[in-house]
């Protein structure tokens, strides 16, 4: 997974796991480092709130394997709890500090401009319905209908000179 910085503030920056279903994900350690706690106090926070803190809303479990610390040379499998950005502000209504304030202010911020993203593209969607679409012209395409209707024309016109450049005109087209 790739993870990208995030500046929380000056002093501040935490690693983020960009995800298709969720944005991002942040790892336990990192949320904790955000809200200026230690991650056991995240884990009190998520067993204690157990029934507001749901799994596949507000975190997910990873699942993963990994050959470090093994002595037997086997994998040992490794979970890991991962926020989402609804956990991370859901977490924020029960640690109160400043710094947990300031962690807050970060992660309503990237709910609320989402959501003001996702209505100013509807409001231009909207604004652009209301104007129709060009008729987009046809630019002067010679069919083979359109060439016989214009000679049938042509043959109208008495001058006889006149009425042989015109037809050549027509049917010596150059590509």
């Amino acid at each position: 997974m790739e993870k990208v910085l995030e500046h929380v503030s000056d002093n501040l920056s935490v690693e983020i796991t960009p995800d298709e279903k969720f944005e991002f994900l942040m790892t336990t350690n990192e949320v904790a480092k955000g809200f200026g706690t230690n991650p056991s106090s995240l884990r009190s926070q998520k067993h204690e709130h157990r029934d507001e803190l749901i799994e596949g809303k507000h975190f997910i479990t990873s699942v993963g394997i990994s050959d470090t610390g093994c002595k037997s040379g086997g994998y040992l499998q490794n979970k890991q709890i991962l926020w989402t950005k609804r956990g991370i502000v859901r977490l924020g209504f029960f640690i109160k500090s400043e710094r947990a304030k300031m962690f807050r202010d970060w992660a309503e911020d990237l709910v609320i401009n989402k959501i003001d993203e996702a209505y100013q593209v509807q409001a231009q969607v909207q604004q652009l319905s209301l104007f129709p679409e060009p008729v987009k012209r046809n630019h002067n395409r010679l069919t083979k209908e359109r060439l016989i209707d214009i000679l049938s024309d042509v043959a109208k016109i008495e001058d006889k000179d006149i009425r042989l450049s015109l037809i050549d005109k027509l049917t010596n087209i150059k590509a």
